[in-house]
């Protein structure tokens, strides 16, 4: 008897054991940590199909696989300008109606084509590795994160950016709450990009209840919530327009004008602001090519610098430069408003996702360009246009309240960059694309010439919020304390490990972040534009290095060549340890060390691809 019952007995401990070893990789499998984040991307990262839900989806829309097929085209039009202004206008206007082919909305801003729209992944993005939503921003993120959250806890919400954005915001509130039935958590965060800002902040707008109750963080990387100044200018129709009485009867190159478009548009000459952009490349299309010519991506060693400059001067010579140049001003003084009435008006405005990115300061010239004073605009879009605008205006009310209830609510904005020169906005401040300005909601910035004069007291404590080289002052903000801002940091690109290591310390806080809370993350930051890591803004002072010139290695008065071949030799220990003074005077990208990337920057600027070395 006692025999049979301890068989039974052991029998029965040997199952428990079996079956918890069984299980125990299951467990292991789900053993996920951390709030689950959900990226909202901009709008530039979100592809476009044909029967998004079908079986074989089919792309109808690509920014990034077709940017620069249409770049080249467009440029192609400009040089065709030059002696046939139609032709090249006609030109562009077919560039124009390639792009938005299978994209347009009716006049009440329905998509015309039937069943366009972007695939919507719910499961991780470690599921989804090869789709195009698993971006270098996403795979940076989920490398820093892993200590703090599973890789199974990332998502991405896709988005139609064309259409509504109120609908696009009841997408994110069932997206939310998919992702915490799937996870079984209760709240998630929310990291938003560009574009991706209007849709977070819209639904912060019309669900406040449902975000005070589930959402834990929500960062906003150079958002477009307060709108953007290139969308705004260009439904405005402001290509540029405050040059055209100075080109008027100049029969030159635009881009050699000088002091008369610089005074003209405050600050910023179209050709200065163009080879600015070129020089910084803050949309990437001189690193593709060079990435190209190269055979791989290889931004530290001076072969690059070389190339750029022999590419830049083989432009130059062949006369392809002053051509675009004289191409833009045809189309500048003759043919703009023959592009818009082509087809861009009509494109533009039929699409209610444009409109929730138009700045308040340029939304009444905005519905008066493109629709008149004679053109009835239709009562459905004109109850999505207003409604997209209400939301925008009530931007600091949306983030206070969100913050009121509990949300973690962080800004980040880049600036000291030259952004995409199309438009009279050239002469901001900005990341390349969104002008910072906008992107700091609520920022006051100097521009690319000029910096601030004053500094204004914050509202919130007896302190200031100016940047140190006086370019932003962030006392204005919507929120001055939660706003961060990174000096040379390009429009969207967090793939360095520093920067995705500041996102995951954003988007972790169990209580509202500030720019107090951690000394590795101030106010202003500044990136290292060679290697991509952000650190605090640092502006070092000495008063032996104030009589020397920056980057001057070799002590001559002036910078050259022969200081980046010093810095090389510096970098390869070729040379002694540098002295204090020397490090403080080669130490150009602020990484408290002489290496390549110092010789790279010095000889760019030597060759007069960077426009100084000054402190920053």
């Amino acid at each position: 008897m006692k025999h049979g019952f301890l068989k039974k007995w052991l029998a029965l401990m040997l199952a428990i054991v079996m079956l918890g070893c069984m299980a125990a990789p299951a467990l292991a499998a789900r053993s996920s940590k951390g709030t689950p984040v959900i990226f909202i991307p901009d709008m530039t990262e979100i592809v476009l199909y044909q029967n998004p839900d079908g079986f074989v989806p089919s792309p109808v829309f690509n920014w990034k696989e077709n940017a620069d097929d249409y770049l080249r085209e467009i440029l192609s039009g400009l040089i065709q300008s030059k002696e046939k202004v139609d032709v090249g206008a006609n030109k562009i206007n077919g560039i124009i109606n390639e792009i938005f082919r299978s994209i347009q909305c009716d006049e009440n801003g329905n998509s015309r084509t039937a069943n366009v729209g972007p695939i919507k992944y719910y499961r991780p993005v470690e599921d989804n590795v090869d789709e195009p939503i698993y971006t270098e921003n996403i795979a940076s993120f989920v490398t820093a994160s892993q200590q703090l959250i599973s890789a199974d806890r990332i998502f991405v919400y896709n988005y139609d950016w064309r259409l509504d954005s109120y609908d696009n915001a009841a997408g994110l509130k069932e997206y939310i709450d998919n992702v915490r039935a799937n996870t079984g958590c209760k709240k998630v965060s929310v990291v938003s990009g560009g574009y991706g800002g209007i849709v977070a902040n819209t639904y912060l707008y019309f669900h406040q209840a449902h975000a005070k109750k589930y959402v834990a963080s929500c960062v906003f990387l150079d958002s477009l919530a307060d709108g953007s100044s290139i969308i705004g200018d260009v439904m405005s129709g402001d290509l540029i327009r405050t040059v055209k009485d100075v080109v008027e009867g100049y029969d030159g190159n635009i881009f050699d004008l000088g002091t008369d478009v610089y005074d003209t548009i405050k600050g910023a000459d179209v050709g200065d602001a163009l080879l600015r952009y070129i020089s910084t490349d803050p949309t990437g299309l001189l690193s593709s090519a060079l990435e190209s010519m190269l055979g791989k991506k290889d931004y530290n060693n001076l072969i690059v610098s070389a190339v750029l400059s022999i590419a830049l001067d083989i432009i130059k010579d062949e006369g392809l430069f002053t051509d675009v140049g004289k191409g833009y001003r045809e189309i500048l003084m003759n043919a703009d408003e023959a592009i818009y009435a082509g087809g861009l008006r009509e494109k533009m405005r039929n699409m209610p996702g444009l409109w929730a990115a138009v700045p308040n300061d340029s939304y009444q010239q905005a519905l008066y360009f493109m629709y008149g004073n004679d053109l009835e605009i239709p009562a459905q879009m004109l109850a999505k246009i207003e409604r997209s605008n209400k939301v925008l205006k009530a931007t600091e009310q949306t983030l206070q309240t969100a913050m009121n209830n509990g949300v973690n609510v962080c800004v980040v904005a880049g600036y000291n960059l030259q952004i995409l020169p199309i438009t009279s906005s050239l002469v901001e401040q900005s990341d390349g694309l969104q002008a910072t300005r906008y992107a700091g909601l609520g920022a006051t910035t100097g521009d690319m010439k000029h910096n601030l004069k004053r500094t204004q007291q914050c509202g919130n404590g007896n302190h200031n919020h100016m940047e140190p080289g006086r370019a932003v002052d962030a006392s204005t903000c919507y929120l001055p304390e939660s706003t961060w801002f990174i000096k040379d940091h390009q429009h969207l690109n967090y793939r360095a490990d520093t920067a995705s290591a500041f996102l995951v310390w954003l988007v972790t806080g169990t209580s509202q972040r500030t720019i107090w809370k951690s000394n590795l993350y101030p106010q202003y930051l500044q990136v290292n534009k060679l290697s991509e890591q952000i650190s605090a803004y640092s502006d070092p002072v000495s008063d032996a290095y104030d009589n020397y010139m920056y980057g001057d290695l070799d002590v001559n008065g002036h910078v050259d060549t022969a200081d980046a071949r010093i810095a090389l030799r510096y970098a390869i220990k070729l040379e002694k340890t540098p002295s204090r003074l020397m490090l403080m005077i080669g130490d150009v990208d602020h990484n408290s060390k002489i290496d390549t990337a110092d010789a790279r920057l010095i000889l760019r600027y030597a060759i007069g691809l960077e426009a100084s070395l000054g402190r920053r």
